[in-house]
């Protein structure tokens, strides 16, 4: 198969998002076979993989923050960006390079060809091999879809992270909390400790057999620690946080939201387990600065974030039903006369269970 050659960045992201026509493809077959014709570039850095269906982001740029701030090169792989595609793979807060993108592509184009892989499936390649080449030490890398055969689950990560459970994605993960459970609960390695947020006891009991199985070690968050929140503003919150490992007092958060709380429960659970395993002292200044300087780390934006104050203008990325419940608690923070919402959403998603939800809120 002829490789195509591309000399200018914009007709290489185009030929990327050109691949999003061939859809999902929910299997190991394609991400294996780049991987073997990049020589494996997963297993030249240490990595912590996140499943969930919400607060995948948060927890993900949570964990990048404070190992960076621990003095690591940290890579962090999310998806989906907002206005950039480079978003979705930092090294230390900076984006991957275009230069980068443009050889990656024309190297592999040969392969793509061939063997016609997803958009998702090339995007991870490029994360993997980039994160290889910089030479990162660890890399903390959010799942696309579910767990079981998203195409980051060829990682034999440190620890193991699910966030929550809800309905999405249902044509490939089933549309049952136990189905979606136990696909999200693919990601559970063998010895691999793992994490898991809050969810109901139907998932907790789904994960504490799989966990069973792999003899993996499984913490639940809520059990470990305790977040109080102080006081908060529109653009975040000072919490309290008490623990098994670790209690801190008057921590700021830079994105509002009570949902938030379990992420950060989730979040330092993780960590106590990175550091125990890795044999890492993370101290008070390391979490603090990994909270605080979170946006700047991770680029994590559109969280319920506020992005104009006259006219006041939030914006939100939210895309199932328990996400939208959130933003409902979030207005709380806000001070309005009026509200207006402007709603989009997939069709594939429950948009009129969402849509019914938010009109109740709106004014508009």
């Amino acid at each position: 198969m002829n490789k195509i050659k591309f000399t200018n960045y914009e007709k290489c992201i185009d030929y990327l998002f050109n691949l999003e026509r061939r859809g999902i493809k929910y299997n190991l077959k394609n991400i294996t076979s780049l991987l073997k014709t990049l020589n494996n570039p997963e297993r030249n850095f240490k990595s912590v993989h996140i499943a969930g269906t919400n607060g995948k982001g948060s927890v993900s740029s949570i964990i990048n923050s404070v190992l960076i701030e621990k003095g690591f090169k940290t890579g962090l792989y999310t998806s989906p960006h907002i206005k950039d595609f480079r978003e979705r793979i930092l090294i230390n807060g900076s984006m991957i390079s275009k230069k980068f993108i443009l050889d990656f592509v024309n190297k592999l184009s040969g392969e793509i060809e061939k063997i016609k892989p997803s958009f998702f499936e090339v995007t991870t390649a490029l994360a993997f091999e980039y994160f290889s080449f910089r030479k990162v030490k660890y890399a903390v890398i959010e799942t696309g879809l579910g767990g079981r055969l998203d195409s980051t689950n060829v990682l034999m990560p440190v620890v193991s992270v699910i966030t929550s459970i809800g309905i999405d994605h249902t044509e490939f993960l089933g549309n049952t909390i136990k189905s979606i459970s136990t696909e999200k609960a693919g990601i559970i390695k063998t010895n691999v400790p793992v994490v898991s947020g809050k969810v109901t006891d139907e998932s907790g009991k789904v994960f504490k057999n799989i966990a069973k199985e792999k003899n993996a070690a499984l913490l639940f968050a809520d059990n470990n620690y305790k977040v109080k929140i102080i006081n908060s503003d529109e653009k975040g919150f000072k919490f309290n946080l008490k623990g098994s490992e670790r209690s801190y007092e008057n921590f700021y958060f830079p994105v509002p939201g009570d949902y938030q709380i379990n992420n950060i429960k989730t979040s330092v659970t993780a960590l106590d387990l990175i550091s125990n395993k890795e044999n890492i002292v993370f101290d008070k200044v390391n979490f603090k600065n990994g909270f605080k300087n979170l946006r700047i780390n991770s680029n994590l934006y559109g969280r319920f974030e506020l992005i104009s104050k006259d006219p006041k203008i939030v914006i939100d990325v939210s895309h199932n039903l328990q996400g939208i419940k959130n933003i409902s608690e979030n207005l709380k923070c806000f001070k309005f006369k009026k509200l207006i919402i402007i709603f989009a959403m997939m069709d594939d998603k429950q948009f009129k269970d969402c849509l019914l939800y938010t009109s109740d809120a709106a004014d508009e």
